[in-house]
């Protein structure tokens, strides 16, 4: 009897915990098809609800061809643009939303953009294309944490001035986007260019209660996006001249015996210049790349000089001359190789 109980309690506990595991579901009948699947539960779960083309008067094809860049601004964060814009139409002719096309990254403002059509024609397929040309001034977010090592992506992007337009946009399938081969850009090397289908989200209903809890608005756009290089040694002499300088002032303070605290307090000043003339070209963001830590080496670079400089002079010299002599000779290759070196390190790899 003293084994029974145990025994008892240990065949309870293992059916409790094996009831789940021998439990099965429920196999359905044959020529029976499982329950339907409740979309419409399942899309008030998602983020990223695919959205239906099905009623999509027509799909609108759009091609470009830049003719000019200009006016890279890299204060305002904008740059001036001019192409032609093409576009193919598949749907009814008299719902042709090509004329509501419009720059979406562009400035709206007076006579900075221009959006005019110059030529529509009907093919014999019953497809509809017309012809614009565009001269706007678009938004760019540079990079510029590696200046003057960088390259920026410019982007011209397409889309409708009604954000609820539901037609669907495409490039234009052969050579939907292209460079004039005669567009120079003075200082910068461009390079591959590509076009692709796009959205831009809108976190609100913009008031329109299309459907009721509806929160998030992806309107169809084409983006058209520029590769461009900086010439870096272009850019490198007259910006960071004042750097240049302030090391060309260090070494002569090493070099002449005489009025070395001038030669210093120039290189400050030189340093400093220089570092407050890109700032007022430049946005605040890039002075946390390149520039911040090439203003760094330079101002050690100072300091290492007037120290090693008052501790050669002024006190190594009073205790053995012949050690003061030798450091003294060393004092200028090490200087310019910590600072070559310390530059060679923060240059951006490509």
């Amino acid at each position: 009897m003293r084994w029974l109980i145990p025994l008892v309690a240990t065949v309870l506990v293992l059916s409790l915990l094996l009831h789940p595991l021998l439990h099965k579901a429920p196999s359905l009948p044959a020529n029976t098809s499982p329950p339907a699947f409740d979309w419409d539960r399942l899309a008030q779960t998602l983020i990223d609800v695919p959205e239906d083309q099905s009623g999509s008067p027509g799909i609108l094809q759009v091609g470009a061809y830049v003719t000019n860049l200009s006016d890279l601004d890299l204060l305002e964060n904008r740059f001036s643009v001019q192409l032609f814009l093409w576009s193919i139409w598949s749907g009814p002719a008299d719902q042709n939303p090509s004329d509501d096309l419009t720059v979406l990254n562009g400035i709206h403002d007076g006579d900075v953009q221009r959006f005019e059509r110059v030529r529509r024609e009907s093919r014999a397929d019953g497809r509809v294309w017309s012809l614009y040309r565009i001269r706007t001034q678009a938004v760019q977010r540079w990079q510029l944490s590696r200046y003057p090592f960088d390259s920026q992506h410019l982007k011209v992007e397409v889309g409708f001035l009604d954000p609820l337009n539901p037609t669907a946009l495409e490039v234009v399938p052969s050579n939907g986007f292209s460079l004039s081969p005669g567009l120079i850009l003075p200082g910068w090397l461009l390079h591959d260019s590509e076009a692709f289908p796009s959205q831009v989200s809108l976190m609100s209903d913009l008031g329109s209660e299309i459907e009721s809890g509806l929160s998030l608005i992806r309107q169809p756009t084409v983006v058209f996006q520029m590769h461009l290089e900086r010439v870096s040694l272009l850019w490198f002499t007259p910006d960071f001249l004042g750097y240049i300088l302030a090391v060309g002032l260090c070494c002569m303070a090493l070099l002449i015996s005489r009025s070395r605290d001038d030669l210093i307090l120039a290189a400050v000043v030189s340093a400093g210049g220089n570092y407050v003339f890109i700032a007022g070209k430049l946005p605040v963001t890039a002075m946390s790349g390149f520039i911040g830590n090439l203003q760094i080496i330079i101002f050690l670079g100072i300091l290492y000089v007037v120290g090693a400089d008052e501790v050669i002079d002024n006190h190594l010299a009073d205790y053995s001359k012949r050690v003061s002599g030798i450091l003294r000779r060393c004092l200028l290759p090490s200087y310019l190789a910590f600072t070559l070196f310390g530059v060679y390190l923060i240059i951006p790899s490509s």
